[in-house]
């Protein structure tokens, strides 16, 4: 691999990293004096892109993150598969993953949301973390060209 290439996907491994560990560190810094404001730009970004709906979402030491408890699983899943550099899945097991993965997650809003069950954290967490985490692998795998 060329040195360009090693960069790069260096590059791209913290980067998914950085971000798949932003709302911890959003949550845990957002009051430290010289960080508040870089973590106030990326929690316009989760205040953007989620529903941040208190009820669906954790509250650590009396402070609420600042996604739900499904964005927070894809965060993590994204950046602890790029740190892990694992599952390396060939396309068409990542796309199965991926496909199963979905499917939990729309059986789950769906029972949810037809009364079949009640509101349940863990598995918003779990069905974020199981589509998210052959992501970053798959990623660092096409930056790497194997």
């Amino acid at each position: 691999m060329s040195r360009a290439r090693r960069l790069l996907t260096w590059t791209l491994r913290l980067t998914l990293v950085l971000v798949g560990s932003g709302p911890l560190l959003v949550w845990a810094l957002r009051d430290v004096p010289l960080v508040g404001g870089a973590t106030a730009l990326l929690d316009g970004w989760f205040q953007y892109q989620c529903h941040r709906d208190p009820s669906r979402s954790e509250r650590w030491f009396g402070s609420f993150l600042p996604v739900c408890d499904r964005c927070l699983g894809i965060y993590l899943g994204m950046g602890l598969g790029a740190l892990l550099d694992r599952p390396r899945l060939e396309v068409r097991w990542l796309q199965l993953w991926m496909g199963a993965a979905a499917l939990a997650m729309v059986l789950d809003v769906a029972s949810e949301a037809v009364g079949l069950r009640p509101p349940w954290a863990p598995l918003r967490l779990v069905t974020g973390l199981a589509l998210a985490f052959p992501v970053g692998p798959a990623l660092l795998r096409l930056v790497r060209g194997d």
